[in-house]
């Protein structure tokens, strides 16, 4: 019975899964490079926050409101109103009210991939 049959599978899979994980990461390195290429970026004074607000439980048990903005309309530099509608994949860094001056990078397809504060 030759005993190296067995580690030689077990080789070949690992070989086999270390390929696989590492074109999957380039894959996905690859992609975010092409998103961030094509992405433009937006700034503006926020004028409206559209969102909603409901009851929710805090960590403790303790009731809360919860408010989740759904967009933003900004004004740009030069009088442009933007929407940005904003998504559970948008990263907000902190809530914008009316009056905040705020840069997003916009997708593409328009979609708002992040809005952060400006000075």
């Amino acid at each position: 019975m030759d005993s190296s049959k067995p580690s030689r599978s077990a080789v070949a899979a690992t070989c086999l899964s270390l390929v696989n994980t590492l074109f999957g990461a380039t894959m996905v390195e690859a992609q975010s490079h092409v998103e961030a290429a094509s992405a433009k970026t937006v700034r503006g004074e926020v004028s409206t926050v559209d969102g909603e607000f409901h009851m929710a439980k805090n960590p403790q048990g303790e009731d809360i409101l919860e408010i989740v903005d759904k967009s933003y309309v900004i004004t740009t530099r030069t009088g442009e109103e933007m929407r940005l509608e904003l998504s559970e994949n948008t990263k907000v860094s902190k809530k914008a009210n009316p009056g905040d001056r705020i840069e997003a990078r916009i997708s593409q397809e328009g979609h708002t991939l992040s809005v952060t504060h400006v000075k």
